[in-house]
């Protein structure tokens, strides 16, 4: 018989001749026989033929024609293999899951030397969204003459980060009456957000100076994103203040009451 065994790469078969019988054999001759043997192919597969191959000694081995035993079956069974070393590149915020693998660094432990067998990798984030060391989850598809001697036992995931997508704006102040401060009213106009995503904004501005003037400057000193619409988180962007415009200061009206005059003694 033949042993079964995990896949090597090679037709090497283990035979068992513990329980071997020589039906014919006249009691007290000298015959013994040595067995070698090899499975049909390397690969994985169930009841495979094993060819024995016989070598006989002994004394008696001439008075005797042998019928050999040809062959026999075994199984070949997949060999573990095991998938790790992809990583995944970190990505600014674009509104979908998608992520780049690296698998320059792939290691497939159990893999016999010279065996053919390769993988290709894609990926996903768990969300859309910015976060720190987010789980990108791994689907392999496995190719090559050797795959399937193997159980894969697959990388199922590595992490990767999404950043914030920096924003730019177009600032627009209004004009305003004089009120004895700096304090301007500004809005901006966003580029760079994603398909039709919007978001709200506080934005802190002031004039250069408190007095009327025409075409004065006024400077963004702070923006704070709120979220919008259509999917438009607030945490998915960044945006840096100093935007600036001009508006005017127009005069405040001012009327004037309240004065008297006195009496008096005629004087020329």
């Amino acid at each position: 018989t033949s042993s079964n065994k995990t896949y090597d790469a090679n037709t090497t078969a283990t035979l068992d001749v513990s329980s071997v019988s020589y039906s014919g054999l006249e009691s007290g001759d000298t015959f013994s026989g040595t067995y070698s043997g090899v499975f049909d192919n390397k690969n994985v597969g169930t009841g495979k033929t094993v060819t024995i191959t016989p070598s006989y000694t002994g004394a008696d081995v001439s008075n005797y024609s042998v019928t050999d035993q040809a062959s026999t079956t075994a199984n070949i069974t997949a060999k573990a293999l095991t998938v790790s070393g992809i990583t995944a590149a970190n990505k600014t915020y674009d509104a979908n899951t998608s992520a780049t693998l690296d698998a320059s660094s792939v290691s497939y432990s159990g893999l016999v030397s010279g065996d053919t067998f390769a993988g290709t990798y894609s990926g996903v984030f768990d969300n859309k969204n910015v976060g720190t060391g987010k789980t990108v989850t791994i689907t392999p598809s496995y190719s090559g003459a050797d795959v399937g001697n193997y159980n894969v036992t697959n990388q199922a995931s590595t992490t990767a980060n999404v950043t914030a997508k920096a924003l730019t704006a177009t600032a627009s102040a209004a004009n305003k009456t004089y009120n004895g401060n700096t304090t301007a009213t500004t809005t901006l106009t966003f580029s760079g957000l994603i398909g039709t995503e919007t978001l709200g904004q506080s934005v802190g501005s002031t004039f250069n100076n408190k007095n009327v003037g025409t075409g004065k400057t006024v400077t963004v000193n702070s923006i704070t994103l709120a979220d919008g619409s259509n999917g438009g988180l607030a945490a998915n962007y960044s945006i840096s203040a100093g935007q600036t415009t001009t508006a005017n200061i127009t005069a405040k009206a001012l009327t004037v009451s309240g004065i008297t005059a006195s009496n008096k003694i005629y004087d020329g």
